[in-house]
């Protein structure tokens, strides 16, 4: 198999938006070996603030696509009518709206987790024998007396490769947390969904529906259309709730997006015209820079790490 190699420009990417020390000697990385899609993983998520790790806290993993000997990824069933393409994707701001929409998507379609697990008393939650591909945590906020600590969704790619260029089955990742500020019981704040179209100006539906999530639950159904200026904007308890859109009866011929802004939800309705395909060829580099990689996202940033068991000790000490 050829050897794939991950561009500069995604370490110059992770040093602006994260603010994570990467050095120019880690700055490439070279797949040594295939990848060794038929061993079974093990993804292992730490959840702390400080001395403080949380224990007892519920988090849900979905396994999102597989992942093929040639690092193409095919969404699973549970997935595949979401009509995403995770394959290609180079940029922080088009894998947070992939995340954002698989939130959504869940939602939406009620879809069940493939996997559930509690966190232990160091605060880590453990998932072993799983099967290689992208997989998505669920997000989780945590109140503990004066602290409340919220964690993004996750998405994360198994295996990971090290600095070596090999890959690893054991994946271990701490996620940063959020620190919510104390909000008086009367505060109140403001959301906002706004539906885009792209493509297609002369068939576009008249309207569409979409439902408001308080915390995973139904909250309202707006229909959305020029009328209202294809937008919605409602007030809400400043409580840190964690709050989700998701169209409903996505118009066919379209595939459907979503972008969380600040307290604004950015629903896009792309037209895929099946006489056009759009998707181009992937080749060399394209693709594996997201295969080595987590992603989390949090406060509206991306924080992307390396999951790569032992990587952050041995990465600390060559800088």
């Amino acid at each position: 198999m050829a050897k794939r190699t991950v561009a500069m420009s995604l370490c110059v990417l992770l040093v602006c938006l994260c603010m994570l020390p990467v050095s120019a000697a880690s700055s490439t990385t070279e797949a040594k070996e295939p990848i060794r899609i038929e061993e079974a993983c093990q993804l292992a998520i730490s959840y702390g603030y400080e001395t403080t790790m949380f224990a007892g806290q519920t988090i849900k993993l979905y396994q999102v696509a597989e992942v093929s000997s040639d690092f193409q990824y095919t969404l699973t069933p549970d997935f595949a009518e979401s009509a995403l393409s995770v394959n290609g994707i180079q940029t922080q701001g088009e894998w947070n709206t992939i995340r954002t929409t698989l939130e959504s998507y869940i939602m939406a379609n009620s879809i069940e987790a493939d996997y559930e697990a509690v966190t232990e008393e160091d605060g880590q939650v453990i998932f072993s024998q799983l099967a290689p591909g992208l997989y998505l945590a669920s997000e989780v906020t945590i109140a503990r007396e004066e602290l409340t600590c919220h964690f993004d969704a996750a998405l994360v790619a198994l295996p990971g490769l090290d600095f070596q260029g090999y890959w690893q089955s054991q994946v271990d990742v701490a996620a940063k947390p959020e620190v919510l500020p104390p909000v008086g019981p009367d505060e109140e704040a403001w959301c906002k969904v706004v539906k885009l179209w792209q493509g297609n100006d002369t068939d576009r539906p008249k309207s569409v529906e979409v439902e408001i999530f308080r915390n995973g639950i139904s909250y309202q159904k707006v229909t959305l259309s020029e009328e209202n200026q294809w937008s919605y904007r409602w007030s809400v308890k400043n409580d840190g709730a964690s709050w989700q859109v998701a169209e409903q009866n996505v118009p066919v011929g379209y595939t459907v997006t979503v972008q969380a802004k600040g307290d604004t939800f950015v629903v896009t309705n792309t037209w895929s015209d099946p006489n056009d395909p759009q998707t181009p060829p992937q080749t060399g580099d394209s693709f594996p820079v997201m295969l080595f990689v987590v992603l989390f996202y949090l406060s509206g940033s991306l924080l992307l790490i390396l999951g790569i068991a032992g990587k952050r000790k041995a990465y600390e000490n060559k800088n």
